[in-house]
C-alpha cells in the first residue's frame, strides 16, 4: 500500500477504536463517499455504477450467479480466464445444464476473436473473459471483445482483477456489461477489498444472488424492493476501514494519472522482457501482441521456488504461478509452473538489471 492509503487505514481503525463503529461510520460518512467518486472516476462510469466487494472473485460470482442461466444456455470463455472463474462455469453446468465454449489463443497467443465470434448463437448467454491473466502478460482486446457482445445483443462480463490500477480501463469504450476489480493488486489497496461494476440499466433489471437489508428497502414482512443501480450487489456488515483505504488508493490512482501510469509500467514490463531474453538459460513465456507489466519466465536448470528464494533473499520480490489459477492456459501450452515478476510504476530499470545479474550468476 503507498503511504497515505495505510495511513487512512490506521487512522479508521483507530477512531473505530476510540469513539465506536456506528459512530465512526456517521462521523466519517464522506470519507467512505469518497470511495464511490474515485472508483467511478477511474473507469469512467456512474458512482450507481460501482458496488464495494470483499474481494474481485466476490465481485465477479455476484455478478455471474445473478445471472438467470437455464439448461442449454451458452457461456463464451478463452483459455485465459482466471480458474476461479472456470469454477463458477463448471457448477452452473452441473446444477442448471449450461454450456461453457472456451475460445483458444491464435498464433500470437492473442483470443482468437474471429473464432469467439463464430461460437456466438441464440443460446449464448454471457461472454466473460480476464482483461490480463494471472500467469500471462498478454493484454486481451477487451474492446473488440465489447464490440462483437453489443453487436449479438450478450452480456460481457471482463475480468480486470490485473489490469484496473496497471492501465486505463475505460467501461464506456470497453463497452462490457460488467467489470470486477481488486483492490490489493495494481491499485495498491489493502487486501479483503475489491469492487464490481454494472451498468446500470443491465443492474436495474437483476436479482442477485443473495440479498441483505443493505441491497433492498424491507417494506413489511413479506415484501421488499430491490434498491436501484449497483448498491444492490453490496452487503451491509464489511470492513469501512478497508473501504475508506481503498477510496485513497483510488484517489492516489487517479491523482498520478492512469494513463502516466500505465505507460510507465508497460515501458518497464518491455525493458524487463529485453532483458530476460539476453539471460542464458532463461525463456520468457508470455504470448500476445500486446504485453502487460506482468512478466513470465522460466529457467532452464533452476525451479521456479529456488529462484524465487534466491531472489527474497536479495531484496526482490518475484513469486510463483501454478496451480489452478491458469490451469487452463498451463494444460495447453504444456506448463507447470513459472515465476512471474509484476512490474509497477515505482519500480526501476536498475532493480530490474540487479534481479537479472542474479538470474545470470545462476
Amino acid at each position: 500500500m503507498a503511504s497515505p492509503v495505510y495511513a487512512a487505514y490506521l487512522d479508521y481503525l483507530n477512531r473505530e477504536q476510540q469513539i465506536g463503529g456506528y459512530e465512526t461510520a456517521r462521523e466519517r460518512a464522506e470519507d467512505s463517499r469518497n470511495f464511490y467518486l474515485q472508483a467511478a472516476e477511474l473507469i469512467h462510469c456512474n458512482i450507481d455504477e460501482i458496488a464495494f466487494c470483499e474481494s474481485a472473485t466476490r465481485a465477479w460470482q455476484s455478478f455471474f450467479y445473478g445471472l438467470k442461466f437455464k439448461e442449454g444456455d451458452k457461456i463464451i470463455t478463452t483459455q485465459l480466464d482466471y480458474g476461479s472463474n472456470f469454477v463458477g462455469y463448471i457448477h452452473q453446468k452441473r446444477r442448471l445444464g449450461v454450456e461453457c465454449v472456451v475460445i483458444e489463443c491464435d498464433r500470437y497467443g492473442d483470443v482468437d476473436l474471429a473464432a469467439l465470434e463464430s461460437a456466438i448463437d441464440g443460446r449464448t448467454r454471457l461472454i466473460s473473459i480476464s482483461h490480463i491473466p494471472t500467469a500471462n502478460g498478454v493484454i486481451n482486446d477487451a474492446a473488440r471483445v465489447g464490440q462483437i457482445a453489443k453487436s449479438a445483443g450478450v452480456p460481457f462480463l471482463l475480468d480486470a482483477c490485473q489490469s484496473v490500477g496497471q492501465i486505463d480501463v475505460n467501461v464506456a469504450e470497453i463497452g462490457c456489461t460488467a467489470l470486477t476489480v481488486t483492490g490489493r493488486k495494481y491499485l495498491r489497496g489493502p487486501r479483503g477489498t475489491g469492487f464490481l461494476y454494472v451498468n446500470k440499466t443491465f443492474a436495474d433489471s437483476m436479482d442477485p444472488p443473495w440479498l441483505d437489508q443493505h441491497g433492498v428497502e424491507l417494506l413489511d414482512r413479506s415484501s421488499y424492493q430491490i434498491c436501484a443501480g449497483a448498491r444492490r450487489f453490496e452487503n451491509f456488515e464489511i470492513s469501512f476501514a478497508a473501504r475508506v483505504a481503498l477510496g485513497k488508493a483510488l484517489e492516489y490512482a487517479n491523482k498520478t494519472g492512469m494513463v502516466e501510469i500505465g505507460d510507465r509500467v508497460l515501458a518497464l514490463g518491455a525493458y524487463c522482457r529485453k532483458q530476460l531474453e539476453a539471460v542464458p538459460g532463461v525463456t520468457v513465456q508470455d504470448t500476445g501482441v500486446n504485453k502487460s507489466g506482468i512478466v513470465m519466465f522460466s529457467h532452464e536448470d533452476k525451479s521456479p521456488g529456488e529462484i524465487r528464494d534466491l531472489m527474497g533473499q536479495n531484496g526482490i520480490n518475484v513469486w510463483v504461478s501454478s496451480g489452478p489459477g491458469s490451469l487452463v492456459d498451463f494444460q495447453k501450452r504444456d506448463l507447470d509452473i513459472l515465476l512471474r515478476a509484476s512490474l509497477h510504476y515505482f519500480n526501476t530499470e536498475e532493480e530490474i538489471d540487479r534481479m537479472i545479474d542474479l538470474l545470470k550468476s545462476l
